[in-house]
């Protein structure tokens, strides 16, 4: 509650807002348990705010539906590009040949990232980005390591579709010292302030985050800790058929096993029979 009320004073603060959400509000009324003569009946949310930019994609050449081999092309351009310096300020030989074993290994760093969400459970499920892919679907991810953060790709039937950044935070950290400032940048840069919404870990969702859309892509600020921000970046297509696109559901780990269900109904003794209305009574 504390880190609401400290995101709400800074969007007030920065934007002039008077509240940031009615649900919101809502929900922290519930929470605080105050009451007023007459509850107002509970205001439905607020839909995503559409950017007054568009969110960009980086790099160059990025775009959805992209597979994997066309995104570690895009990739291997990129590192191109950045090692360029690199390149001009060494002369042919021994520390060339070093430079160039080095961009090769990143370039095949990448691919050797990829991870499928199969049948079986992965490392993944024990960091922050759980709850961004789903097992059984068709989904892998790849990760790029870089010296500046970790970028995600997430991909559903070899077509890309999700992007995360991790980016740190601090008093010299480019996107803010804190997650509130964070998105004061982000709500300034996007021209309208975005719409905050609390956890909910049964939607795989383990943090606070305020989101912002254009014509093609969803944009989610999430809240990691007091020292890291995440960007996630949404094909808005393919966001509207996720359902469709993940038929194999998650398992609830606190459910019955079916086969364990079935065992206690089959022991439970049958119901006594009614009480027969020919019996004669008592006289």
């Amino acid at each position: 509650m504390k880190a609401k009320r400290l995101l709400g004073a800074a969007l007030a603060l920065g934007l002039g807002l008077a509240a940031i959400t009615s649900a919101t509000v809502a929900a922290a009324q519930q929470k605080r348990g105050t009451s007023g003569a007459s509850a107002a009946a509970p205001a439905k949310p607020a839909d995503t705010p559409v950017t007054k930019k568009t969110i960009a994609l980086t790099p160059p050449g990025i775009a959805w539906g992209m597979t994997t081999k066309q995104v570690a092309a895009v990739i291997d351009k990129m590192l191109d590009e950045a090692y360029v310096p690199r390149y001009k300020a060494v002369s042919p030989g021994v520390k060339m040949r070093a430079l160039d074993a080095e961009l090769a290994e990143e370039k095949s760093a990448f691919r050797r990232s990829r991870i499928d969400f199969g049948g079986l459970p992965t490392g993944i499920d024990a960091t922050p980005l759980k709850g961004e892919y789903t097992y059984l679907n068709k989904e892998s991810m790849m990760t790029l390591t870089r010296e500046s953060g970790k970028r995600y790709f997430f991909f559903i039937q070899d077509k890309l579709w999700k992007i995360i950044d991790e980016h740190p935070l601090g008093e010299k950290a480019a996107r803010g010292k804190d997650y509130a400032s964070a998105v004061v940048k982000l709500a300034t840069a996007f021209g309208v302030p975005g719409r905050v919404t609390p956890p909910a870990p049964d939607k795989g969702r383990y943090g606070n985050e305020v989101d912002w859309k254009d014509a093609a892509t969803h944009f989610r600020a999430i809240e990691r800790n007091d020292s890291e921000i995440a960007f996630a970046y949404e094909d808005l297509v393919t966001l509207g058929s996720l359902d469709s696109l993940r038929p194999n559901k998650p398992v609830d780990a606190n459910a019955i096993d079916p086969a364990v269900a079935s065992a206690v109904r089959k022991e439970e003794p049958p119901p006594a029979p009614p009480p027969s209305a020919d019996k004669p009574g008592k006289k």
